[in-house]
């Protein structure tokens, strides 16, 4: 019985460890690119996605490894975040602290309801000459971290490197 048990345990850990394995080499959040608002390089819309099955929930922001003057979470009821996407007085756009709202899955959200359910999500952030962005938050009560590094030079949607 001792052995069946022993078996039974190790195996569950086996699993749980592969599972764990997985998901930090195949972490489900992404940057699809950036841009600065209004033309101002020290306000950055920086575009996430969840590629995962589960919600995920943002912890903290840090812009050069330090605390920016401010990051919020931007939710898009309609249009993606653009080069030129009027985000200020945008009835369909709306500003969140980070842990306040969770970031839902992007194969789970409803296309067609533009204007009812978020559809595209966005970190602003604001900090004089951002090059490297880490963005830390939970899935599935795991911790993660995802760092983009940002070009200076441009403003509009560009390449980005995570880890």
């Amino acid at each position: 019985m001792k052995k069946i048990f022993f078996v039974f345990f190790f195996s569950v850990l086996v699993v749980g460890a592969t599972f764990v394995i997985y998901l930090k080499s195949n972490p489900p959040l992404v940057v699809n690119g950036y841009t600065s608002v209004n033309g101002n390089p020290d306000i950055r819309l920086i575009e996430i996605e969840n590629k995962g099955i589960r919600e995920l929930k943002l912890q903290t922001i840090l812009v050069d490894e330090k605390y920016p003057e401010s990051a919020k979470l931007v939710v898009s009821k309609s249009e993606p975040f653009e080069v030129g996407t009027k985000i200020e007085n945008n009835a369909n756009m709306t500003f969140h602290k980070l842990p306040q709202v969770r970031i839902f899955p992007s194969q789970y959200i409803d296309r067609q309801a533009i204007g009812k359910q978020p559809q595209h999500y966005a970190i602003q952030v604001n900090a004089a000459s951002i090059q490297k962005v880490t963005i830390q938050y939970n899935y599935l009560k795991i911790p993660f971290t995802l760092t983009a590094e940002l070009q200076a030079n441009s403003a509009e949607k560009n390449d980005t490197k995570s880890n």
